[in-house]
């Protein structure tokens, strides 16, 4: 993968495990340990990709 794809894909995750986390507050849906682990990985894999890209580096 190019830095780019690695960014924007590792933004993307970021932003859709987000929606999955507060999902179960404003929809009252039920699975909510379910879609609470779901989103917690799904949050690490977004950061772990922004992470690698050398634009999403701090150093």
């Amino acid at each position: 993968m190019d830095d780019d794809t690695q960014l924007w894909g590792g933004a993307g995750l970021i932003v859709l495990g987000a929606l999955v986390l507060f999902a179960p507050l404003v929809l009252d849906l039920a699975y909510t340990t379910v879609l609470l682990s779901a989103a917690v990985l799904v949050l690490a894999a977004g950061a772990l990709l922004v992470g690698l890209s050398r634009r999403g580096r701090a150093v």
